[in-house]
C-alpha cells in the first residue's frame, strides 16, 4: 500500500474528499472548521456530554444492509470515516427547508433552554428512530443517557421525543431507505416528503464495493493511518509495525492523539476486517470477535438468548446485565470488546466479568499463528507484558455455564447512567452435585487496586465449604484482608462494596437454587428503574384580547436551536488573519514564579506571539471594584489553574501544543485548601460580617432546650455546556475594539476591558447573542477569557479567538462556595425555635471575587422560611489556594438555607417530633420579620406548604413508607417536605434598573433590544411577549438580534432572578412611548393596519425609535447596618420528595417529587415550569453527587463530565409534578410576575433530607437510633457507609492501609 489514498466520505449527502488527511484531526474539528457545520457543538472533548452527537451510517457488504449509529464527533478520527456517511443536525431539518418531526417535538415541548445541547439531543433521537420507529420510552431514556443538559431537568426532552414518535415520518418506512427508493415509494403512496425528511445515505456507498474492501492508508504530518480489509493484511502490518496500536473502535485513539500519548507513528484500523466482527457459538461457549462493538454484542446476546436455554445461557444473561450499564449509546456503538479487554484501566465492567467467567483469549500473529490463554489473574498481572508486538487479539470465547454454575457482574458508580464503576465485580461459583458445597469459585473485582484483582486466596479457602451465610461471613473477612491496599484513600468503602456484592451474589444464587426470581431487595442490577412521568399545572388565559403575556408561547429561538442554526461565540465565522489564544496556567497551588521561558513555544510553526502581564497596556489588576485579582499572574501564583500567559497561534491545535511547551519554574510555598485549614491558620479575608437581630441573650436562659452542631455543603462546578468564549476584533480606526463574548455582565466586562487596554468605553463594544448556560459562572469568570482575547488583539492588531476547552475551563474558573456552619439553637419543648447563634464560613478561594456579596446575601436567609426572631451570626470568608469561588445560582442562599433546614431537623430529632411538624410550627406567616428585617408581605409561603402537603399526599405516603421499610431489610425509602422563600432584588439601589431600545421600521417590523442576556431562561421570548402585548402586534413582527453595549449602555448584570422584572419594565416603557406616538394616527384611521399607522407617523416625521428605562424601587439596603430594602418581593415554594436507597451499595433513586411554586402571574408559564424543573435538578446534583477532589498538591482530579458527574436523564425524579400557585395576589412588578431562576434550586434539599430519613430507617434495623450526621452531598459512599451492618462492622475492625494517593474533598 502506498500512503497516497484520498479519504472519501459523505456528510449530509454531500461527497467529501480529503487529500492527505491527518489522523490527528477529529470529525468534530473538520465539521466545524472545514465544512462550517457548526450545529455540532464542542462542549467537553471527552465523549461524555453528547453535544457533538452525529449519526454515522455504513454499508455492510456481506449482509447487504445499512446501519446507523450515533457517535461522539469529538472522539471520531476523520480517517475512521472512509466509505461512511455522516449526518449532522443540519442534514435533519432547517428553518429554511422545513423542520423534522423530532425538531418540532422538542420545539413544541420546550425541551431546551440555552439550547447548546439541543442539536446533540436531536441527533441521538434521530438515530434511534432511524433504527427503530416504534421505540419505547425506556429505549429513548436509555439512548439519552449520553446527552447532558444543565438547564432543563430533562423531563420536557423526554416529552418532546415521545411526541416526535407520534409524528415522525419514519413510521412510513421512508427514513430507512435510500433517496431513490424513498422517492418511488412516495409516488406510490401519493405522499410528499419534505426535504427535512429525506434519507441521505448515498447510493454510491452501496454500489462501490471498493470503499469497503480496498486497503487504504492516509498519511498526515506525524501519523499514518492504515485500514486493512483482511486478516492476513492486518497481521502483515502488525509484523512491520509491532508498536502500532490496533484500533477497532474510535473512543480512545482520539484522546491519545490529542494528549500526545501515542508513541507509534502508525495506527492500524481493523474495522473492515470481517473475521474480527463475528459472533458465533461453539461447543464450549460463545466466540466473540475482538472488533465486535458493545452495542452489537448486546444485540447478538439477546438474539442468542432466544435460541438457548438455562443453564447454558446464564453467562449470556449475566453479560447482558453488565452490558446494560457500560457507557452510553454513543460509546457502545464504537467501543469494542477487544479494546475493553486490552485496556489497562482498573475498573472496567466487562473486564472483571470475563475474569470471573475465565474467558479464553485468542491471539494471532503472522509468524507464530494462534496463541490461546485464559483471562485470569496471571493474564492481568503478566499477560499484557507477554503479548508480542506482532500479535493481535482476534477473539474472546465466553464459556457456557453448567447446571451448578452461577455467575453475575455488578457495579456501583457515583450516579446511575454513564459512569465508571467505583467498584465493579464478576462473581462465579460452582457447587457440587448436591448443590450444598463449593466446588469452584472466582471472585474478580475492579476499582479496589490499580488493576483488576482476582481474589485467589479467598476463593481457594472457600473450596469445599458449605454454601451458607457462614461462608458469606468468612468470604467477607477474607476479602477485606486480601483486597486491602494503599491505592485508594477510601478503601473502607470500596471493600465494603466488594463484600456487599458477594452478599448480593449469595442471595441471588439462593433464589436460583430455589428456582425463583431474584428479590428486588437485592437485585444485582440495582434499584428497579421506571420511566419518567409528570404533570405541569398552571393557568392559561383565554385567547381573547391582545394579551400575549401569561401564555406558554414557544421560545422565539426554538427552530434555530433545534436545527443547530443558533449562533454561539465559537460559531461565528473565522475572520481573515484571525489568531487563536490558549492560556498558559499554573501547575502549582502556591508558588513564586522564578522564570517563564516561551522560547520552545515560539519556535513552533504557526505560533505568532506569547503574551503576559507585561503586554497589558493598562491595569493588569481587576475584579470590578476590588484590586486583588489579576488578568495574568505576575510574580506569584496562588492556585493551580491561575493564568500566567497565553500563546497566540494561527489555529487552535497549534496554540494548544505550544502552550504545553512554555517552561515555567517555581519556588513552592505553603498551601491551604479547606475551610478547616483556613480556620486553623486564621486565613481570612477582611473581618467578620455580623448580623444581630432580636435579643439572643434574653432567651439563652429562658429556652427549654439548646443543642449545638455543625453542617456543611460542598463545592459545585457550573458545568455550563458552552465553555468560556470570546472573540476580539480590533478596528484600527479610532482605536476601537469589538468583543463577542459569552458573559452575563456586559457593562462590567466593558469597564474592565477598558481598564486593561486604557481606552474609553465608547471605543469598546461588547456583544452577546446568547450564552450556552451561565448560572453565575459567566459573570466575573467570563472576564479573563475576554481579557486574553482583547489584549492579544490589541497587541497583534489581529482578531483573536479564545475558546477554553473543558479541562482548561474547569481548572481556571471558580465554583459554588463550599460552606460550614457551626450552630447553637435555642427552642421550647413544643418545637418553637427561639434563637440561633451561628458562625458561617465560606471557602472564597485565592481572591475575594464576589465572595463578600455571596456571604452577605446568604446571611439574609439565616431564618430560612421560619419565624426566628433572635439571631446572631458571624460570617467569614476563608482564604485558600483554590480558584476564586464565584457567583452561582442562589448566590449564598442554598448554603445558608441548607444549614437552617439541618438545624430544624436536629431540633425535631431532639424532641422526637416529626420534622414536618416542627417546620409547620415555625413557618413564616404574613407580617413576620426576616433576619434582614424584611416584612413578609403575604401568606403565600404557608399556602405553598399546605397545598404541596395535600397534593403530594404526604401524610398518607409517610405511613406507607413506614410499612415498606418494616418489610424490606435492604431497601429503604424516605420522604421529606421542605419550604423555601427567596427575596428577589439587589441590595445596591443602582443595580435595580434596566434599559431598552425599540426600533420600528416602515414595513412594520420591530427590532427590540434590552439589557438582559439570553442564557436559557427565556428572557428574549418574554420581552417579545411584553412588546407584542404593549404594541398590540403579532410576536412574529418582533425580533431581538443581540445584546450590545452599543445599543443599551450601562446594563445591569443578568442574574439574581430579576432579569425579566427589570427589562420587562424597560421594554414596556419604551413600547408605551411608541404606542402613544402612534395613537393619533390610529384614531384618524381606526380601520387601518399597524403598517398604515407606522407609515403615517413617519410621513409626519414622528420618531419611530424609543428608549425605555425602569427602576424597581426607591430604597436600597445597607449591609453594615442590616437595614433598608433588598427584596422587591419573595418567591415561595415547597417540595415533597420521596426516595429509595439500596442499603448494600448506597445507590439511590428519586421516586417522586411534587412542587408547588408561587411565581406570581407568570409571563410564560411553560418557560417558568422549565426553570423550576431545571433548578431543582441542578440542586439535586449539589445535594447528592457533585463533588470535587484535589490531589495533595492542589490539582483537581476531575477535568470534565467524564469524572465530574452532574445528573443525567436516568437520575431525575421518576415522577415529577409541578404546580404554579393560583391566585397568588398582585405583585408590584410588570404584569405581576415573579422571578424564578434561583429559588427552585433550594427545594432540592428535600432530596437530601429524604435520603437521610431512609438512612435512619436502615440504621434503626440494627438498633441505631441516633441522629446520624449524614454529610452533604449525600454521595453513594456516604449513604452506604451510613447504613451500618455487619459488613461495615467487619471493615471497621480492620486497619486500612494508608493511601499512597490521598485526596482532599472540598
Amino acid at each position: 500500500m502506498e500512503p497516497r489514498d484520498t479519504l472519501i466520505f459523505f456528510v449530509n449527502g454531500r461527497k467529501v474528499k480529503v487529500e492527505s488527511p491527518s489522523p490527528e484531526t477529529t470529525l468534530l474539528q473538520y465539521l466545524r472548521k472545514s465544512l462550517y457545520l457548526t450545529g455540532t457543538k464542542s462542549a467537553c472533548g471527552q465523549g461524555a456530554c453528547g453535544a457533538c452527537t452525529i449519526m454515522i451510517s455504513s454499508y455492510d457488504v456481506t449482509n447487504k444492509a445499512i446501519t446507523h449509529v450515533s457517535a461522539n464527533a469529538c472522539l471520531v478520527p476523520l480517517c475512521y470515516l472512509h466509505g461512511r456517511a455522516v449526518t449532522t443536525v443540519e442534514g435533519v431539518g432547517s428553518s429554511r427547508t422545513g423542520m423534522h418531526a423530532i425538531q418540532k417535538g422538542i420545539m413544541e415541548s420546550q425541551g431546551f433552554q440555552c439550547g447548546f445541547c439541543t442539536p446533540g439531543m436531536v441527533m441521538t433521537m434521530y438515530t434511534l428512530l432511524r433504527n427503530n420507529p416504534n421505540a419505547t420510552q425506556e429505549e429513548m431514556e436509555r439512548v439519552l443517557e449520553g446527552n447532558l443538559c444543565r438547564c432543563t431537568g430533562y423531563r420536557p426532552i423526554v416529552d418532546a421525543f415521545n411526541e416526535a414518535i407520534k409524528n415522525c415520518p419514519c413510521v412510513l418506512d421512508l427514513c430507512q431507505q435510500t433517496t431513490e427508493t424513498s422517492r418511488s415509494n412516495v409516488e406510490s403512496t401519493n405522499q410528499k416528503v419534505p426535504p427535512s425528511q429525506d434519507v441521505i445515505f448515498p447510493p454510491e456507498l452501496q454500489l462501490t464495493e471498493s470503499y469497503h474492501t480496498k486497503n487504504v492508508v492516509f498519511s498526515g504530518d506525524r501519523y499514518s493511518w492504515y485500514r486493512p480489509t483482511s486478516l492476513s493484511e492486518i497481521l502483515r502490518l502488525k509484523e512491520e509495525h509491532p508498536d502500532a496500536p490496533v484500533v477497532m473502535g474510535c473512543n480512545s485513539i482520539g484522546n491519545l492523539l490529542r494528549k500526545g500519548k501515542l508513541t507509534s507513528h502508525v495506527i492500524i484500523c481493523g474495522t473492515n476486517v470481517r473475521e474480527l466482527v463475528v459472533v458465533e457459538t461453539t461447543t464450549s461457549g460463545i466466540r466473540v470477535g475482538a472488533g465486535v462493538t458493545m452495542a452489537s454484542l448486546e444485540r447478538s446476546f439477546k438474539e442468542l438468548l432466544g435460541k438457548s436455554k438455562d443453564p447454558l445461557n446464564r453467562s449470556m444473561k449475566a453479560a447482558l446485565d453488565v452490558l446494560q450499564w457500560i457507557g452510553v449509546d454513543q460509546i457502545r456503538n464504537t467501543a469494542t470488546i477487544g479494546g475493553h479487554v486490552m485496556s489497562h484501566a482498573p475498573n472496567l465492567d466487562l473486564q472483571v466479568f470475563l475474569l470471573a467467567a475465565r474467558a479464553e483469549l485468542n491471539f494471532l500473529s503472522q509468524g507464530k499463528g494462534v496463541r490461546q490463554c485464559k483471562m485470569d489473574g496471571d493474564f492481568i498481572n503478566n499477560g499484557y507484558r507477554l503479548v508480542d508486538g506482532n500479535e493481535i487479539l482476534v477473539a474472546i470465547t465466553i464459556p457456557y455455564t453448567s447446571e451448578n454454575e452461577f455467575i453475575v457482574g455488578m457495579k456501583q458508580s457515583h450516579r446511575r447512567g454513564f459512569d465508571y464503576g467505583i467498584v465493579t465485580c464478576g462473581l462465579f461459583v460452582e457447587l457440587d452435585t448436591s448443590r450444598e458445597d463449593v466446588r469452584g469459585m472466582r471472585l474478580a473485582f475492579g476499582g479496589v487496586d490499580k488493576k483488576p484483582v482476582l481474589a485467589l486466596s479467598t476463593a481457594a479457602s472457600s473450596i469445599g465449604k458449605t454454601w451458607s451465610e457462614e461462608l458469606v461471613t468468612a468470604v467477607c473477612g477474607n476479602l477485606i484482608m486480601e483486597l486491602n491496599n494503599s491505592h485508594h484513600d477510601n478503601s473502607n468503602f470500596r471493600l465494603t462494596l466488594a463484600c456487599s456484592f458477594f452478599f448480593k451474589f449469595f442471595l441471588f444464587v439462593q433464589d436460583q437454587l430455589k428456582n425463583v426470581n431474584s428479590s428486588s431487595q437485592y437485585s444485582v442490577t440495582g434499584l428497579p428503574l421506571t420511566t419518567v412521568s409528570g404533570t405541569q399545572v398552571y393557568d392559561v388565559p383565554s385567547d381573547g384580547g391582545n394579551r400575549i403575556v401569561w401564555k406558554p408561547v414557544p421560545n422565539v429561538s426554538s427552530e434555530y436551536l433545534a436545527s443547530g442554526e443558533a449562533q454561539f461565540v465559537d460559531d461565528i465565522p473565522t475572520f481573515q488573519s484571525e489568531l487563536c489564544a490558549v492560556p498558559v496556567i499554573s501547575k502549582q497551588a502556591h508558588a513564586r514564579i522564578t522564570s517563564v521561558d516561551p522560547t520552545h513555544a515560539l519556535e513552533l510553526p504557526g505560533v505568532v506571539d506569547y503574551i503576559n502581564y507585561s503586554d497589558v497596556p493598562g491595569n493588569n489588576r481587576f475584579k470590578e471594584a476590588l484590586s486583588d485579582g489579576t488578568l495574568f499572574a505576575e510574580d506569584e501564583v496562588f492556585c493551580c489553574g491561575q493564568v500566567i500567559g497565553a500563546v497566540l497561534a494561527e489555529n487552535q491545535t497549534v496554540a494548544e501544543k505550544a502552550a504545553k511547551l512554555v517552561i515555567i519554574t517555581y519556588e513552592k510555598m505553603d498551601t491551604t485548601f479547606t475551610i478547616e485549614e483556613a480556620i486553623e491558620k486564621n486565613e481570612m479575608f477582611d473581618g467578620a460580617h455580623e448580623i444581630d437581630v432580636g435579643d439572643l441573650e434574653s432567651i439563652r436562659g429562658t429556652a427549654s432546650q439548646c443543642v449545638e452542631g455543625t453542617c456543611s455543603t460542598g463545592v459545585q462546578e457550573h458545568m455550563y455546556l458552552e465553555t468560556q468564549s470570546a472573540l476580539a476584533v480590533p478596528k484600527l480606526e479610532q482605536h476601537e475594539l469589538e468583543v463577542f463574548t459569552s458573559t452575563q455582565i456586559l457593562t462590567i466586562t466593558q469597564q474592565i476591558l477598558s481598564q486593561f487596554l486604557r481606552i474609553p468605553r465608547n471605543r469598546l463594544t461588547v456583544k452577546v447573542k446568547r450564552v450556552g448556560g451561565g448560572f453565575g459562572g459567566k459573570q466575573m469568570d467570563a472576564v479573563p477569557v475576554a481579557g486574553i482575547a482583547a489584549v492579544g488583539a490589541w497587541k497583534t492588531k489581529r482578531p483573536v479567538r479564545c475558546i477554553w476547552d473543558r479541562e482548561t475551563d474547569m481548572k481556571i474558573t471558580g465554583k459554588r462556595h463550599p460552606s460550614k456552619t457551626v450552630y447553637m439553637v435555642y427552642f421550647n419543648d413544643d418545637g418553637k425555635i427561639l434563637g440561633l447563634d451561628l458562625k458561617f464560613y465560606i471557602n472564597a478561594g485565592y481572591t475575594r471575587d464576589c465572595s463578600s456579596c455571596v456571604l452577605k446575601v446568604g446571611m439574609w436567609y439565616l431564618n430560612g422560611c421560619y419565624n426566628i426572631q433572635n439571631i446572631k451570626c458571624q460570617g467569614y470568608k476563608c482564604k485558600t489556594n483554590l480558584p476564586s469561588n464565584t457567583a452561582f445560582r442562589g448566590f449564598g442562599a442554598p448554603q445558608v438555607m441548607f444549614a437552617v433546614e439541618s438545624i430544624l431537623q436536629h431540633v425535631a430529632t431532639q424532641l422526637k417530633m416529626s420534622h414536618e411538624q416542627v417546620r409547620q410550627i415555625n413557618i413564616v406567616r404574613q407580617g413576620d420579620v426576616t433576619a434582614s428585617r424584611q416584612i413578609v408581605p403575604d401568606d403565600n409561603m404557608f399556602r405553598c406548604w399546605t397545598e404541596c402537603r395535600t397534593d403530594s399526599q404526604y401524610d398518607q405516603r409517610r405511613h406507607e413508607i413506614v410499612t415498606f421499610n418494616s418489610t424490606n431489610r435492604w431497601r429503604k425509602r424516605g420522604i421529606a417536605i421542605i419550604p423555601i422563600m427567596f427575596g428577589i432584588g439587589y441590595a445596591p439601589l443602582v443595580a435595580n434598573q434596566a434599559g431598552a431600545l425599540v426600533l420600528v421600521y416602515l414595513d412594520g417590523s420591530v427590532l427590540l433590544t434590552h439589557g438582559g442576556v439570553e442564557m436559557g431562561q427565556g428572557i428574549h421570548t418574554k420581552m417579545i411577549q411584553v412588546a407584542s402585548t404593549e404594541l398590540d402586534i403579532p410576536l412574529e413582527k418582533i425580533i431581538i438580534s443581540e445584546v450590545s453595549t452599543a445599543t443599551v449602555p450601562n446594563t445591569t448584570e443578568s442574574g439574581g432572578s430579576q432579569v425579566a422584572d427589570l427589562n420587562a419594565g424597560a421594554v414596556r416603557n419604551a413600547c408605551i412611548k411608541i404606542r402613544d406616538r402612534l395613537e393619533p394616527f390610529r384614531k384618524v384611521k381606526p380601520e387601518g393596519t399597524w403598517e398604515d399607522w407606522v407609515n403615517a407617523a413617519y410621513n409626519e416625521r414622528v420618531s419611530l425609535a424609543a428608549t425605555g428605562i425602569f427602576k424597581s424601587r426607591e430604597e436600597g439596603f445597607d449591609f453594615d447596618t442590616n437595614t433598608g430594602v433588598h427584596a422587591n418581593y419573595y418567591t415561595y415554594g415547597t417540595a415533597c420528595t420521596e426516595v429509595e436507597i439500596d442499603c448494600l451499595t448506597g445507590e439511590h433513586q428519586v421516586r417522586r417529587v411534587d412542587i408547588v411554586m408561587d411565581v406570581g402571574k407568570s409571563l410564560n408559564p411553560a418557560i417558568d415550569v422549565g426553570q423550576i424543573e431545571g433548578g431543582f435538578v441542578m440542586g439535586y446534583g449539589l445535594m447528592t453527587m457533585e463533588e470535587i477532589q484535589l490531589t495533595a498538591d492542589g490539582r483537581m482530579k476531575a477535568s470534565g463530565p467524564l469524572e465530574y458527574k452532574i445528573p443525567c436523564v436516568r437520575n431525575i425524579p421518576r415522577e415529577f409534578n409541578i404546580k404554579l400557585l393560583q391566585n397568588s395576589g398582585t405583585v408590584k412588578t410588570v404584569y405581576s410576575s415573579k422571578g424564578v431562576g434561583e429559588p427552585p434550586l433550594l427545594l432540592a434539599s428535600s432530596v437530601f433530607f429524604a435520603l437521610k430519613e431512609a438512612v435512619l430507617a436502615a440504621r434503626a434495623d440494627v438498633g441505631l437510633t441516633d441522629d446520624y450526621p449524614l454529610k452533604c452531598p449525600a454521595t453513594t459512599e456516604r449513604i452506604r457507609m451510613a447504613c451500618q451492618d455487619k459488613i461495615i462492622d467487619r471493615c471497621q475492625q480492620v486497619e486500612m492501609k494508608a493511601s499512597s494517593n490521598p485526596l482532599v474533598t472540598i
